[in-house]
């Protein structure tokens, strides 16, 4: 350690330690530490990581080749399920000759089943035996010409798909071929396709080929960038290679899952339930480019720390530089203070700071023994506690003198958004003209912005004064040049002592605003009358309407209850409080449907700036009108399963039903009938059994001579108990109840 030498002639190590508290060197030790930190923490985490990051990639394949198998497996599930599903419908073909009529209607129901984008399907091929009648989305043709002309492949002749006919197979996945249409001796609109064959049991003689889209699927389900990848049937056989180089040697894979490497390259594999093979093929130069050490990191790293470093070093000096001016401006003061931190910079600046602090307190001390701006200042704390329901009194507010609130509530309308002006910056400025209007008459009234649309004046005076209603008066008529963005509601509370009390007062008087967008000045308080709504009747009567899509009906009834409100001139409050419940209602009912409420909760927010008859009508009215057309869309769209559904409930509602035994009936899995049943109807396959029991059981018991027994037994429960239960669940009342009530 060097030390220097004082001028008494003792050497004195303080002076090195007085340098190095210097805010120079501590910032650029500190930037340097920390430069240290990171370069050190980088080169540890490379080293040690380095294999672990390997592993890595191999598990990010690894759940690649996972994530696309389930995605391929569940393709080919939801196209094998939704072929079958529209092959019902399809009986009406199989007959020895063509009827070319039914033939173009079954080309319009291909074409809709073809427009689901999620099945990837290029087209459906209908093949009859029969009558060697192909037909597909577009024409219809013998099978000869159909697949050397129309569907041409070098791998897939005529004969093969006639072939197939007699094959035992009810669901086959066969390789992908190029197949394209012959045009004057030239292949036009090659497209590679996976064909894919589904029979249904029912429809003999008769099978279906689904064409689908094998590179567009491999391009939407991939989840690599890579192009080695291939599909293997149970057999080993190529299914499908999207590199297009042909037929490669493959290894074995004997596992379920896994990778294996052979010369050089690893084999990512899955074997589906299907009993397909997916197969991701990946060089091992791939994995290994991505833990090697590369020269250009090593040489930005070395070019990062000299420009960290050279950085610092700047920095610092940029930040000791004004520091040291300021020091040297402020010991011209010539004011010794003791140390308190290890910086002696900063222990200058703290010490003359201090001086600074200790005058400016000495100011607002003396500013604070002004009896006018401390009285302000307990006004302010007292507004503060009314809005957080604490009524103390400030020792500065005279509790013996009468005073008046006076209350405004802004409401903005849309052309003030077209003026881009903040509705806060607005209420600011109204806030200045109330108070200049009101100073005039009152000139010890205070004013405040409570909130963004609210503002409060206090008025020393007897709410008997003349002059409060001439003072509103005059506000209203000044404002009046602003009605085109915005109107206000203004009311007056009086008191003496009960701040609190006064102000919660006037804000329930601003709830009796009437439903216009006028500007509103309530003093009077009218008597309450009850509430306009619906009854019960007209509750039902709107919600038949809404879910059958009658928009006729359901607009009248709702201008009628408006009508009536409009003539009795009810509060803003009770009008959007049913504006807002006949929403919810469509909202409800759409939701019921399974229909996007999209529409209906748009509504909810146009309510909110909301302030007359004509706006509501128009919002009410194109609500409930674009909810109808969708329930009625809905309605259009016959859907096979649910019909029939429907219609085996309603002809044996009274005998035993299982989901297993209407999922046989109609050829389908149990698991996928109870999900399709539930997203088109939005109810449980069991809950819709039980709901057309319980309103048949309803009908039988409106009839005295049946015993509730019989009528239980009738609807199809076995069980009273289990009857009287569901009964009590879906109606709310007991059959008994039930009984009394409906019946003299």
């Amino acid at each position: 350690m060097s030390v220097v030498k004082s001028p008494m002639g003792m050497w004195s190590p303080f002076r090195l330690k007085d340098k190095t508290s210097s805010l120079f060197i501590r910032l650029l030790v500190s930037f340097l530490i920390v430069i240290a930190l990171l370069v050190s923490f980088i080169l540890f985490s490379v080293v040690f990581y380095k294999e672990s990051i390997k592993d890595e990639v191999i598990k990010y394949n690894t759940l690649s080749m996972q994530k696309i198998t389930e995605n391929y497996e569940n393709l080919i599930a939801m196209i094998h399920s939704s072929v079958l599903t529209f092959s019902l419908d399809l009986q009406g073909i199989q007959g020895n000759s063509i009827d070319y009529v039914n033939a173009a209607s079954t080309m319009q129901k291909l074409n809709f089943f073809l427009s689901n984008r999620l099945l990837y399907l290029d087209n459906v091929i209908m093949m009859h035996q029969e009558s060697g009648f192909v037909l597909e989305k577009g024409r219809g043709a013998d099978m000869d010409v159909m697949f050397e002309r129309y569907y041409n492949s070098q791998d897939y002749s005529a004969s093969f798909w006639n072939d197939q006919f007699t094959q035992p197979n009810k669901f086959q996945v066969f390789p992908s071929s190029s197949f394209a249409e012959i045009v004057s001796n030239q292949r036009v609109g090659e497209r590679m396709l996976l064909p894919i064959i589904v029979k249904n049991d029912q429809i003999p003689n008769f099978y279906l080929i689904a064409m689908a889209d094998a590179d567009m699927i491999y391009s939407e389900l991939r989840q690599t960038i890579d192009d080695q990848f291939y599909i293997l049937n149970d057999q080993n056989q190529q299914l499908y290679s999207s590199s297009r180089s042909g037929q490669i040697s493959l290894p074995k894979f004997t596992e379920q899952s896994g990778y294996v490497i052979q010369d050089s390259i690893y084999y990512f594999y899955m074997k589906g339930t299907s009993g397909l093979t997916y197969i991701h093929v990946v060089p091992d130069t791939t994995i290994s480019s991505q833990i090697r050490w590369n020269f250009s990191f090593v040489l930005l790293l070395i070019l990062t720390i000299a420009i960290s470093v050279l950085a610092s070093f700047l920095l610092s000096v940029r930040i000791n530089r004004p520091v040291k001016q300021i020091i040297d401006a402020m010991q011209k003061w010539n004011i010794t203070e003791p140390r308190i931190s290890g910086i002696k910079e900063f222990n200058i600046i703290h010490n003359k700071i201090s001086d600074i602090l200790k005058t400016s307190r000495d100011i607002h001390q003396d500013m604070s023994e002004k009896e006018s701006l401390l009285q302000y200042y307990a006004y302010s704390n007292m507004l503060k506690k009314i809005r957080h329901q604490n009524g103390d009194n400030s020792p500065w507010i005279p509790s013996d003198r009468p005073f008046v609130l006076l209350l405004f509530k802004v409401s903005y309308k849309s052309m003030l958004h077209q003026i881009e002006v903040d509705e806060e910056r607005a209420t600011s400025f109204i806030r200045e003209y109330v108070n200049r209007i009101i100073t005039e008459t009152y000139s010890d009234s205070l004013t405040f912005q409570m909130e963004k649309d609210q503002i409060l004046s206090i008025v020393f005076s007897e709410m008997s004064d003349p002059n409060i209603g001439l003072t509103l008066e005059q506000i209203n008529y000044v404002l009046e040049a602003e009605k085109k963005y915005c109107f206000l509601t203004i009311t007056a509370a009086g008191g003496i002592a009960d701040w609190n009390e006064a102000y919660q007062a006037g804000l329930e008087q601003l709830k009796k605003r009437k439903f216009n967008d006028e500007t509103q000045i309530i003093l009077d308080i009218e008597s309450s009358e009850d509430y306009i709504q619906l009854t019960q009747a007209q509750e039902e009567e709107l919600d038949t309407n809404l879910f059958s899509g009658n928009d006729t009906d359901v607009i009248q009834l709702v201008r009628r209850v408006l009508g009536k409100m409009k003539k009795r001139n009810e509060t803003a409050q009770n009008v959007l409080q049913f504006a807002e419940s006949i929403v919810q209602r469509t909202q409800k009912i759409v939701q019921q449907r399974n229909i996007d409420p999209t529409c209906v909760r748009h509504a909810l927010t146009e309510l909110q700036t909301c302030y007359n008859y004509e706006q509501l009508d128009s919002i009410l009215s194109s609500t409930i009108q674009s909810s109808a057309i969708l329930i009625k869309e809905l309605k259009e769209k016959r859907d096979h399963i649910i019909h029939f559904v429907y219609e085996y409930l309603e002809e044996n509602y009274d005998k035993e039903i299982t989901l297993d035994a209407v999922a046989e009936k109609l050829n389908i899995s149990r698991s996928y009938l109870s999900t399709y049943f539930k997203e088109k109807t939005g109810d449980y396959f069991v809950d819709y059994v039980n709901s057309v029991r319980i309103n048949k059981a309803k009908i039988l018991l409106l009839n005295s001579d049946i015993r509730i027994q019989d009528a239980a037994q009738s609807a199809g429960y076995q069980n009273i108990n289990s009857f009287n239960r569901m009964f009590k669940k879906l109606t709310g009342s007991t059959p008994s109840e039930f009984r009394k009530s409906k019946l003299p």
